[in-house]
């Protein structure tokens, strides 16, 4: 079972915890249920225990790369997750699961996707869920999570298993950041199996940390510095004041 802090909660956490890179060729990879090796998820718990989190609630996408992550480590808690369909990735319509080797065939399907990577806001992929859409999904995901924080139990701690692209939104909302903008998504990346933390205290939420990657259950403070700092100068903010927003 995995190690549990024994001192009295004053506030809650929430961890984001981006699944593992799944398998696969390189593609866009939103609503397909594409899996994650064993082993990979393994090495994330193994990660995680080091960090010797006391974790009361967990919440899952229903994706599988997310889904089977948030089994193995609740139930070493000895807790069920929660699933909730609005914690799903983005739905990348025609072009969703499809190997960009296969799309780059395709000139002016390649010219769509470089639009899309661009400005996701203004130009969306065929078939595809409309970034507003998205967002505003996501956004009732994360309220219906901290609300209910708020009311049943408001010292627990919580983990949610989610995607890159469901981290950002809730960000954005948090940071009070457009997530139309294109440099939302060309300077910010939340890479597999990295840790962003949210403190709750009194109905107010201040992002502690965004995206850093866990290695040997130790966040690794150099590699996220850089991807920090340049959020901070989107954002223009302080480096060690990483915000108060709204729920």
């Amino acid at each position: 079972m995995l190690a549990r802090e024994n001192k009295a909660l004053t506030v809650a956490n929430i961890y984001l915890l981006r699944h593992g890179k799944v398998r696969g060729e390189a593609a866009l990879y939103g609503h397909t249920d594409v899996a994650v090796d064993s082993s990979v998820d393994e090495d994330i718990i193994k990660q995680l225990t080091l960090l010797n989190l006391d974790i009361d609630v967990f919440y899952t996408s229903p994706l599988q790369r997310c889904a089977q992550l948030a089994d193995k480590i609740s139930q070493q808690y000895q807790r069920c997750a929660k699933s909730l369909a609005g914690l799903k990735e983005m739905n990348f319509g025609r072009y969703d699961g499809v190997a960009f080797d296969t799309l780059y065939q395709n000139s002016q399907v390649w010219q769509q996707l470089e639009r899309f990577w661009i400005n996701p806001a203004k130009h969306s992929l065929p078939h595809a869920e409309e970034l507003t859409t998205f967002a505003c999904r996501v956004i009732n995901a994360w309220r219906l999570i901290v609300d209910d924080l708020l009311k049943k139990s408001p010292h627990s701690n919580i983990l949610v298993v989610c995607h890159g692209g469901v981290i950002r939104m809730i960000l954005a909302q948090l940071l009070n950041v457009d997530y139309r903008q294109a440099k939302w998504y060309t300077q910010l990346t939340i890479a597999n199996g990295s840790l962003t933390t949210i403190e709750v205290n009194n109905g107010q939420c201040r992002v502690k940390n965004i995206a850093k990657p866990l290695v040997n259950g130790l966040y690794n403070k150099n590699s996220a510095v850089e991807s920090n700092n340049e959020l901070v100068d989107l954002l223009s903010l302080e480096t060690d004041k990483i915000t108060v927003g709204s729920v």
